[in-house]
This record gives structure tokens, C-alpha cells and sequence, in this order.
């Protein structure tokens, strides 16, 4: 069924040969191809997958994977890390990224609204939380797309460090103590802003020249560096187990908010990116593909720079203490955040034209980072642009304030750590909302309406057991590793809970409680005022009528039988949705 961007009939029960009233449909009223597509459209199934693994594929896998693996790393190997790591692919990445898709396929509104218009005026704030996580995850996501800049430019016009020491001291002079960081956060934002305002269609055909440029670079380092001394070592390292470490929460917290933050799941971004599918691209398919893709590519990351640690580790300190490369690994700045771009110029250094790799590397870098920049910010602006702002002024009122509340992290190291852990754990609270939305709109219903009898029938059908996998075994997994890891914080006497600091619980639950409170007050307001600002925002009211979707405020979902509430239409056309009877 092609989707067009205009009005059509959509089928959103299975019909049951046995019950025929059980088919029932919905009849769309008459819109605007501007209001269906305000996040545009996707030209291909090759653009929409480019461009979802540019999203995908940034720093979280050059910059963020390696150090959380080797932050997790014990004495004898990181393989614990990386099961666990790879077990939260499965039950939790990709079913909320399918579930991301799907929703923004289904509503065509970034977060807030799509909650709003799926579960009611009153649950619009649990959108703003999603939607709010990934605004504070982009104002210092900016500062770390502005260090692949500078490393660019400065391996272009000085000789790449050889040493530890030397590499390190590089990355003291330019992180910590110079005012480049906030410099260049100003113009990679800047850039964004420009780039937003033309959406989807001036994104996808950079992200199909750029993206294939950063694998092959990425394939190319990853090859060398299996090539070097001592490359064994780091892969049996890498492969071998260390079980006790599997009794620390801290392990599993990192494992699961590593995995969300590397696929973007729960974050809403891929909800705007879903919003901008056609119905011939399938939400299952594209929700496997890519989070598969990109794992690949973080663990292809990691493994080069375990390989280029353990190579000079091996040349400065042959037949060394092994507890000194533990060190290396771990002690890379502040919460290890320099371990990437300390390490990368050394991998190269041993290359012939290495300077010339290098420079392409952040380059490609720069380019992977920047473009995951621009969609983080996309998905920020979108939340405007449901509002009725206009694309343009949504850029720049969102690139302003991520500038502004990015400064901090720019300015100190420190304080980007902190956010990184607490907006990284935030996004295992981002699932739990996307969980509840499924809870609440029917599990049977969501699974017909959304996936297997939405698009045009191309994509994978799910089976039932896929309800039971998100509505019980995802959030036992949430839940279960939060409860464990405060629980185990608080115990912990060495560490005290209640003190702020990077990487504290009471600093992470403090972040979450002021947003959470801050989001609950203009919800409040925005039940209380609806009737006034809709006479200034129009489109609140319109958009209610141009929505696929069946509203949990019907009857709850009790099993394969649907509760839809459906009326038959004047012309005797059949059963429909009737608006009219819809409560917020």
C-alpha cells in the first residue's frame, strides 16, 4: 500500500473468519500532504537504511564503546561484558527500536505528541521524558563531534605521537586546558542548525557517499590493527571471561545503557526517522538490520584499540606487569573518556602514511559523529515542529539551548562524564515509557494495528510470543537491574549513595527527579490550559483527526480479541472509528 501522504483507508484489525464484526477499519479525515509530512519521507529502502546507520554509527561506537568495554574489563578478559552486552541486543535494543519505527510510522509525531495522541493529553509528559533524555544526551554529544574535529585538523599539520606520554599529553593540552572544546561545539552545532531546516531529503544522499566512506575506513584500521604485535594477546584478552565480575550491577547498568545508547533505542530518535518511512518500509526488518549492523561495528572498534593498546603496551613494557596495561586501558582521562583519541594516533603512527589515514579517520569520524548530531537534533526539533513551529525557528531555538547547556561539558571533562552516565542510564528509564505505551494501547492491538497489518505487507510478521517477550521479560530486565544496582549502591560503604559525584546514584537520581518534576508541571499546565493554547497552536486540535491510531482510552486489550470501539459510517460502508467517543 503505498503512502502517499494523503487520507486513506486503513485496516486496523485482522479479520476473523469466525466473527466478521471483529474487522473493523478506520476512516481518516481529509489532510494536508504538509501535515502528514512534516518530517518528510525517505526516497528508498537503501536511504532510509543508510541513513539510519549514519545515525547509528558515530561515537558511540569510536569513542564510547571502547572505554565502557574496557571500564568493564577485569583481570582475565572482557568477555563477560561483552555477552551481556550482546544479550541486551536482543531483549531489549531491538524490540524498542521496532517498536520506535513502527510508532513513528503509524503517528508521523516525534514523542511527546505521538504519547499524547496513542495515550491521552495526560501521558504526553512520558513522550517529553524521551524526548527530553535525548536533548541533554545531544548538548554534550556536540562537544565529542568537536574533539573529532580538532584531531583532524591537528594530525593534518603536526606528526602523529608514537608513545602513551606523548599522545596523552596531546589530549591534556586540548581537552582540559584550552578553550578549543567550546569553540568548536559552537560550530558543529551551527552546522546542524543549517542542516536541519531542509530535513530528511538533504541528509539522505550525504549519508549515502559518507556512510560507506567511515566502513571502509573503519575496516581498514580494524584490519591493521589485528595486524600488530601482540594483536593475539588483545583478542584473548578480549575473548576470555572474567565470571566474578558478572556479580557487579555496575557491569549490567553499563552493558545495557552501552547498548541503547550505540543503537539509539528508547532514545526518539528512530521514532522521527520511523515518521519519515514509507509504508512499504518494514519497521521488524529495519529494527533487526541496523542495530545488528551496528554492534558489528562497535565491537570491530573496540577490538582495534585493545590491539593497539596491548601492541605499545608490549614495545614500552615488554615482559611487564600485566596490572600496568589494566591501567592503560582504564586510566585515559576522566571516566576513561580519552581512550580513542589518545590510542587511534598511535595505531597509525606504525602505518606507512599513517598521517594521511589518520586525518581520514577523524575525518570520517567527524562525518559518522556529525551526522548522528544532526538526527539527535532533528528528533529535538521535531518536538517544535508537532507544536506548529516552523522547521526553521525549531533549529535554532533547539540548537541555541544545546549550545548554551553544553558549554559546562565543553569547559570540563568532568562534567561531561557525569551527564554521559546519567543520560546513558536514563535511556533504560526511556525503555520502561516505551514498555508502559505498549501496556496501555493493547499489546494485540499494537502488534496488528502498528506492524503486521500496517505498510504493505512486505515486512516480517511478528507472533504472538512477541507480546510477551516486551510486555514481561523487558521490563523484568529494567527494573530488575535498577532495583539490583541501588540497592547494591546503597549497601556499598565505601562509596556512600548520597553523595554527589561522577558517577553517584544520588547524582543520577537527582538529574532524573528534576526532570521528571519539570515535565510533570507543564504537563499539568498543559491539561489545565489546552482550550487557550490551542487557539494559538491550531494544529493541537487539527492533528487529533489525521491519526491512524486507536486510542487506549477504549476498552483494554483482553487477549486476540480486539475491543476496538467502532460504529458503522452513514454510507453504510462498514464499521469505523468514531472519533467523537475518544477521551483524553
Amino acid at each position: 500500500m503505498a503512502d502517499e501522504g494523503k487520507s486513506e483507508r486503513t485496516r486496523l484489525v485482522k479479520k476473523d473468519t469466525d466473527d466478521p464484526r471483529l474487522e473493523a477499519i478506520f476512516i481518516s479525515a481529509p489532510q494536508s500532504e504538509q501535515q502528514t509530512d512534516r518530517a518528510g519521507r525517505f526516497s528508498s529502502k537503501l536511504g532510509l537504511i543508510v541513513s539510519c546507520v549514519g545515525c547509528s554509527v558515530g561515537t558511540g561506537n569510536l569513542w564510547r564503546f571502547p572505554r565502557i568495554l574496557a571500564n568493564n574489563s577485569g583481570e582475565q578478559g572482557c568477555l563477560q561484558f561483552l555477552l551481556v552486552w550482546l544479550v541486551f541486543l536482543f531483549l531489549w535494543s531491538m524490540q524498542l527500536l521496532i517498536m520506535e519505527y513502527a510508532i513513528g510510522r503509524f503517528t508521523r509525531r516525534a514523542a511527546p505528541m505521538a504519547f499524547h495522541d496513542l495515550l491521552g493529553v495526560k501521558s504526553t509528559w512520558l513522550g517529553g521524558w524521551i524526548s527530553m533524555v535525548n536533548f541533554l544526551t545531544s548538548c554534550y554529544y556536540g562537544v565529542i563531534v568537536g574533539w573529532s574535529m580538532y584531531y583532524m585538523f591537528y594530525c593534518t599539520f603536526h606528526p602523529l605521537p608514537t608513545t602513551y606520554d606523548e599522545s596523552s599529553e596531546i589530549w591534556k593540552a586540548f581537552a582540559e586546558e584550552s578553550s578549543w572544546p567550546v569553540l568548536l561545539h559552537f560550530i558543529v552545532t551551527v552546522g546542524a542548525a543549517l542542516v536541519i531546516w531542509k530535513g530528511i531529503n538533504s541528509i539522505e544522499p550525504a549519508m549515502k557517499i559518507m556512510i560507506p566512506g567511515l566502513m571502509i575506513m573503519v575496516i581498514t584500521a580494524f584490519i591493521w590493527a589485528l595486524t600488530q604485535q601482540n594483536a593475539g594477546a588483545a583478542l584473548a584478552y578480549i575473548f576470555t571471561p572474567d565470571w566474578k565480575l558478572l556479580g557487579s550491577p555496575r557491569l549490567w547498568i553499563d552493558a545495557l545503557s552501552q547498548n541503547a545508547w550505540d543503537t539509539g533505542a528508547a532514545g526518539g530518535i528512530f521514532l522521527v526517522y520511523g515518521a519519515s518511512m514509507t509504508q512499504n518500509m518494514g519497521p521488524v526488518k529495519t529494527g533487526i538490520l541496523i542495530p545488528s549492523l551496528n554492534n558489528i561495528v562497535s565491537l570491530m572498534c573496540g577490538t582495534m584499540v585493545f590491539c593497539t593498546v596491548f601492541s605499545t603496551w608490549t614495545k614500552v613494557s615488554p615482559g611487564g606487569d600485566k596490572s600496568d596495561l589494566m591501567k592503560l586501558l582504564k586510566t585515559n582521562g576522566p571516566a576513561n573518556t580519552g581512550l580513542t583519541f589518545i590510542w587511534m594516533p598511535i595505531l597509525f603512527s606504525t602505518m606507512t602514511g599513517g598521517r594521511v589515514m589518520t586525518v581520514l579517520f577523524f575525518l570520517m569520524v567527524l562525518v559518522a559523529g556529525f551526522s548522528s548530531y544532526v538526527t539527535v537534533l532533528n528528533a529535538s526539533s521535531q518536538v517544535l515542529v508537532d507544536w506548529g513551529v516552523r522547521k526553521d525557528l525549531a533549529s535554532v531555538v533547539v540548537s541555541a539551548l544545546v549550545f548554551l547547556l553544553g558549554v559546562p561539558s565543553a569547559v570540563s571533562i568532568n562534567f561531561l562524564a557525569t551527564q554521559d552516565f546519567i543520560w546513558g542510564a536514563a535511556l533504560i528509564l526511556s525503555g520502561l515509557v516505551f514498555i508502559y505505551l505498549f501496556w496501555s494501547y493493547g499489546s494485540y492491538s499494537f502488534r496488528l494495528n502498528m506492524l503486521n497489518e500496517a505498510g504493505d505487507g512486505s515486512d516480517w510478521k511478528l507472533p504472538k510470543v512477541w507480546e510477551w517477550l516486551v510486555k514481561y521479560v523487558l521490563p523484568v530486565e529494567g527494573l530488575a537491574l535498577l532495583v539490583w544496582w541501588i540497592v547494591s549502591t546503597v549497601r556499598n560503604e565505601k562509596v556512600p549513595w548520597y553523595k554527589l559525584g561522577m558517577g553517584s546514584l544520588m547524582t543520577a537520581i537527582l538529574g532524573w527527579f528534576i526532570v521528571a518534576v519539570v515535565l510533570l508541571g507543564l504537563n499539568l499546565l498543559f491539561v489545565r490550559s489546552r482550550a487557550r493554547m490551542s487557539r494559538c497552536w491550531a494544529s493541537l486540535v487539527a492533528k487529533q483527526d489525521d491519526i491512524p491510531a486507536r486510542c487506549c482510552c477504549h476498552k483494554q486489550d483482553k487477549g486476540d480479541d480486539d475491543n476496538l470501539m467502532a460504529m458503522t459510517d452513514k454510507a453504510g460502508e462498514g464499521p469505523v472509528l468514531d472519533y467523537s467517543t475518544i477521551k483524553e
